[in-house]
């Protein structure tokens, strides 16, 4: 019988991710980041060495058949969290102001009817982007841990070592 290992990770950061939590990191760094609406927004992530070891290591070990598998943090963190562990292993400003969710909805919306009738688009500003910001995504990571996988990193170990392997500079 074969064997399929579907692996469904939350948002991978690391070295040269160029992604969200780059985009974070820069955005905290530069001081214009803000917490969309409220500080306690979960968002699921795992470490980029912890997940291609993960998938190395179910290869190995997982029996013929189908298997599924979240693999991020459990619990995951809030916004809030991974902000103050950027902040702290970096040593940048950590973020401190929020905006109330009423105010960023209307701005999107402005900006985004402005674009529409100017007939220019204005990147990342859109009502829907925004709510999605404010959108948890809380993703059980359970079964990895009742299969007896384990993440190596915690946030903050993994934080400093992608720091490090960034030759403590930045976070790219």
């Amino acid at each position: 019988m074969q064997k399929l290992i579907i692996v469904r990770p939350g948002v991978v950061f690391g070295k040269n991710e160029g992604g969200n939590f780059t985009r974070l990191y820069r955005s905290i760094k530069s001081g214009w980041f803000f917490y969309p609406g409220r500080k306690d927004t979960r968002k699921a992530a795992i470490y980029v060495k912890d997940l291609v070891r993960l998938m190395v290591e179910m290869a190995e070990k997982e029996p013929p058949g189908v298997h599924v598998y979240n693999t991020v943090y459990t619990p995951n963190h809030s916004i809030e969290k991974i902000c103050e562990t950027i902040a702290k292993v970096t040593g940048i400003k950590e973020p401190r102001l929020t905006i109330p969710a009423s105010i960023l909805k209307s701005v999107a919306f402005t900006i985004h009817g402005v674009g529409k009738i100017l007939g220019k688009s204005f990147d990342g500003i859109h009502p829907d982007r925004v709510n999605k910001l404010m959108v948890s995504t809380n993703i059980n990571g359970q079964k990895l841990l009742d299969h007896g996988y384990k993440l190596n990193y915690t946030l903050e170990l993994a934080m400093k070592d992608w720091y490090n392997d960034c030759g403590k500079y930045k976070l790219e």
